[in-house]
């Protein structure tokens, strides 16, 4: 990566409204007209392919590869069990998006890189490629590579050695998967399909404190470098997974160390950083109630207002997760809130979504939103939680009208503009889809939620073919006024909204 300078944009509210960027909106107030602004300068010009976007509505190729260029390396040249999958060529950009998403990494560079990777469903793999914003025209790259051991070492919890299996006894080797506590003997090293395990685990890290493949939908977000207290931004994501190399999801209770008093394993947050890439482990556990996140049982966001993450529907009485970052995210400490629920809706997580978080509000206002419904359908309404109010809640209220089915849609907000909005690419052949979202300022104000379509056109030559549109895999660029999204073996696509 060439683009390491931490240059951070100044958000441009006003210059959104200038270039037309449509949103969903907060409040009925009237926005500034174009003879009351006065812009600033920005502290960097926008790059050749965000210029050759001029047309709103109108979705661009900006990239000049594709994710399935990408290649990894491995050690010894041997690629892992549960390094690779059926998404594509072994070794390759194609199997790191599956269930995956990912993050607008701010201070890379002038605009800054979308980090992206796999969401770890039977995968372990942990490398990770980039849409590297900087250039004349937009670029993927890798961005780490495997992270892992392939001996025993200090500090390793497994490693990837299957020809130790040849000097164990029957009980204490297992194929791929196929982990039976009833015929193993009790005592360690035990290996599972290649993976040694030399000793019960506490953090179930391939390296020390690098998580495996984790970043499924919405579950990591962005921290920006003014609320880290780091001096630089990471990649925030707050529970493992609950995959384990050898195992498809859980990995068996007895094989683990450092467990609640129900028995229950302890899950710790890590993050990464986007000068140097290295990651840490918060050395608290997350609560017992908050994960590991699974299918579809997080969705995480930042607040900049409160500069906390929160983590809502939680636990069994679906409360939620806050890790306050006020002194910083090294000294950060977790809370859970009881969230009440209000509304006529569904509270509850869809499956694959993208949440939002209404950073930048005009009026300084906190919410955070997703959507309800049953996978596979169109969503059936929002859930908002109202972090001005001290007690959390939830308000879970229907909302006809909204598009879009499966994993591939999500919510973003623009602030200049105070909407949100909702987009993503289905269909055979593939269509993409655009609504405009207008929450109340009052969340009890029901009357005037509104859902608007926005058509969207596709510029000459531009094939939604392999767009890939899952949670995190968009993002709203605020620097750049526009949305940007992925595709596995097309380049990748923006839009401007109006």
């Amino acid at each position: 990566m060439n683009h390491r300078a931490a240059f951070r944009p100044t958000r441009l509210a006003a210059f959104g409204l200038i270039c037309g960027l449509a949103s969903a909106s907060f409040g009925a107030e009237a926005l500034p007209t174009k003879a009351s602004l006065q812009l600033p300068a920005p502290e960097a010009p926008w790059p050749k392919w965000r210029r050759a976007m001029s047309a709103p509505n109108t979705i661009y190729d900006i990239s000049d590869n594709t994710i399935a260029s990408l290649t990894f390396t491995f050690l010894s040249n041997e690629i892992p069990a549960q390094f690779s999958n059926c998404d594509g060529a072994a070794g390759t950009g194609r199997t790191i998006f599956g269930y995956g998403g990912g993050a607008h990494f701010r201070g890379v560079g002038p605009m800054g890189v979308i980090v992206f990777g796999a969401g770890g469903e039977n995968f372990a793999g942990n490398m990770t490629g980039a849409l590297n914003l900087n250039g004349d025209v937009a670029h993927f790259e890798v961005w780490q590579q495997p992270t892992y051991r392939v001996k025993a070492e200090p500090g390793a919890e497994f490693y990837w050695n299957p020809k130790e299996a040849e000097a164990l006894s029957e009980k204490r080797k297992f194929p791929l998967l196929k982990f039976d506590k009833t015929k193993w003997d009790g005592g360690f090293p035990v290996i599972i399909g290649g993976w040694v395990y030399p000793a019960p685990v506490k953090y179930v890290e391939p390296a020390t404190e690098v998580p495996r493949a984790q970043s499924r939908y919405a579950q990591p977000c962005f921290t920006p470098a003014e609320a880290t207290g780091l001096g630089t931004g990471v990649w925030f994501i707050p529970s493992a997974h609950f995959m384990a190399p050898g195992f498809y999801y859980g990995i068996d209770p007895v094989l683990c160390a450092d467990l609640w008093p129900s028995g229950k394993k302890k899950w710790y947050a890590h993050y990464q950083r986007e000068d140097t890439k290295a990651w840490t482990r918060i050395s608290t556990p997350v609560p017992a109630h908050v994960g590991p996140g699974s299918f579809s049982s997080q969705v995480v966001g930042f607040s900049a207002k409160y500069k906390q993450v929160i983590v809502p529907l939680q636990g069994p009485n679906a409360e939620t997760g806050v890790f306050d970052l006020s002194a910083g995210v090294s000294k950060g400490t977790w809370s859970v809130k009881p969230s009440p629920k209000k509304g006529d809706g569904q509270a509850h997580i869809r499956c694959g979504q993208k949440s939002a978080m209404s950073n930048g509000h005009p009026r300084n206002r906190a919410f955070f939103v997703w959507y309800s419904g049953n996978y596979g359908e169109a969503p059936n309404g929002l859930n908002i939680l109202d972090l001005d109010d001290p007690a959390y809640p939830i308000y879970a209220l229907k909302l006809p009208g909204l598009k879009g089915g499966g994993e591939r849609f999500g919510l973003h907000y623009i602030p200049a503009l105070d909407k949100f909005i909702s987009f993503g690419v289905g269909g055979n052949p593939a269509q993409a889809f655009c609504q405009k979202i207008t929450v109340p300022e009052k969340l009890s104000d029901t009357a005037s939620y509104k859902v608007e379509d926005l058509p969207l056109s596709a510029a000459p030559g531009v094939d939604l073919t392999s767009s890939y549109t899952n949670s995190g895999m968009v993002q709203y660029l605020e620097n750049l006024n526009c949305i940007v999204f992925l595709a596995t073996a097309r380049p990748a696509k923006a839009f401007v909204v109006k």
